[in-house]
């Protein structure tokens, strides 16, 4: 079975280079496409699903941003199982400074050096913590199109979403920082896992993404 990952603002596939899933699942990337000037959440979520083989039963699986992304596809898709990392469902999840950073429209003036380049700011909300975390913080940030992350920014503070899909486990780390944990009956916590923890805290993300999988419904369920 395939599982299509979609990673988080302004990343790539380099963020799971440590993931690792059971065996019979297949990782397939979706890279992010530039988006159109105006382009909406939902219309970008649809050109993103075309590289998604729905002939086929599959999983999605979004990191941050990407499981907002995620979510959003399930609105016109039927995956088998959709799973969010340290992301969240709806609005009402973000925290305060968000919808500050809504309200005021200070996320306007904010050098785009900011979000290129990491400084002790980003490594912090980041949780990126050792040498090899900053210096893939570095590379990523470094290589992020600013055309899509100028885009992007905006659509994740309006995003306005009230749906819920029935098939979906949420994986999200204890000491998160850009989006604090809130325990539910989806969501599976990583101890001390930051907003980094795809990468610094793999075999913990790596054996929860095991456990949802053996307990999916379907021909590849364990």
């Amino acid at each position: 079975m395939h599982a299509y990952f979609i990673s988080g603002l302004g990343a790539d596939q380099q963020m799971f280079c440590r993931t690792q899933l059971p065996a019979g699942y297949t990782i397939c990337h979706l890279p992010w496409l530039r988006p159109e000037r105006t382009e909406d959440f939902a219309s970008y979520a649809r050109r993103l699903a075309a590289g998604i083989d729905q002939s086929t039963p599959f999983i999605l699986v979004g990191l941050s941003l990407g499981g907002m992304m995620a979510i959003e596809m399930n609105h016109f898709l039927k995956p088998t199982y959709t799973i969010l990392i340290s992301s969240v469902t709806n609005k009402r999840a973000l925290p305060f400074w968000f919808k500050l950073a809504s309200i005021t429209g200070i996320y306007k003036i904010v050098p785009d050096y900011f979000y290129h380049h990491r400084n002790f700011i980003t490594a912090w909300l980041l949780g990126a913590q050792s040498k090899e975390d900053k210096a893939l913080l570095s590379k990523v940030m470094l290589e992020a199109d600013p055309v899509f992350v100028k885009w992007a920014i905006p659509r994740i503070l309006s995003w306005d979403n009230h749906f819920i899909p029935e098939k979906l486990k949420h994986i999200h780390g204890t000491k998160d920082v850009i989006l604090p944990y809130r325990p539910n009956k989806r969501t599976l916590p990583v101890q001390d896992g930051t907003h980094f923890m795809v990468f610094n805290r793999a075999a913990a993300v790596n054996k929860l993404l095991a456990a949802i999988l053996a307990n999916t419904a379907g021909p590849y369920s364990r």
